[in-house]
This record gives structure tokens, sequence and C-alpha cells, in this order.
């Protein structure tokens, strides 16, 4: 039960806060590229976690950790780069609140589908 309410501080303070320091630049075309780099990279990362140690994923913690964060974190990035897309649409201040809210709210998603897991599993 700790483990999940670990997980739970990481997920809801954790992602929103990233999601803040992504987004903080200006939405400028550098600062586009340099989301779509992060979510990459993390994307790539946790993928070849995954693929590259299919047998060790589940019975190995650390690598299983790892690759859900790394997955996380381009989720969040994914997030950032949507968010600051729609902010260099329309730079006005209505649209930077709501794809803030918006944004950070959407960092916790992957939360509920682990405690939906927690909850069927036992």
């Amino acid at each position: 039960m700790t483990v999940l309410i670990g997980i739970f501080a990481i997920f809801f303070v954790g992602g929103p806060l990233t999601f803040r320091a992504l987004t903080r630049p200006a939405p400028s075309r550098d600062a586009l590229q340099a989301l779509i780099v992060f979510a990459g990279v993390f994307a790539l990362f946790g993928l070849g976690l995954r693929i590259g140690f299919a047998g060790l994923w589940g019975h190995e913690v650390m690598l299983t950790v790892g690759g859900i964060l790394a997955l996380w974190f381009a989720w969040i990035g994914v997030l950032a780069l949507g968010a600051q897309a729609f902010r260099r649409a329309e730079p006005g201040l209505y649209m930077r609140r709501w794809t803030g809210i918006l944004g950070a709210g959407g960092t916790t998603v992957p939360w509920f589908g682990l405690a939906s897991a927690q909850l069927l599993v036992g």
C-alpha cells in the first residue's frame, strides 16, 4: 500500500511539475523541436527497455520501473508539445491557462490505469 502512495505522489506532484517545467519557455519553433527530441528520446528508451529486455520485464524491478518512467516522461513530453503548439497558434492568456490546467491533469492519466489494474489484480 505504501508503494501505491509513493507512486500516487510521484504522478500527482512530479508529473504536473515536469509538465510545467517543459512548457515554461515561450512556444517558439526551437522549443517545439526540443520537446520533440525530449519525447522521442524517452519513448525510444522506454520501448527499447520493454522490447529489448522482454524476458526480464516484470521480473527485474529497476528495469520495469525505468521503462515505465521513460514512457511516462515521453507522455508528458507529448502533452507539453501539444500545449506549446496550441499556445503558439493562440498566444492569449486563456489558452495558456487552459493548456496548463488540462496538460497538468493529463500527466496523471497513467495513474488511473495503474490503479485500475491494481484493483483487478487484488
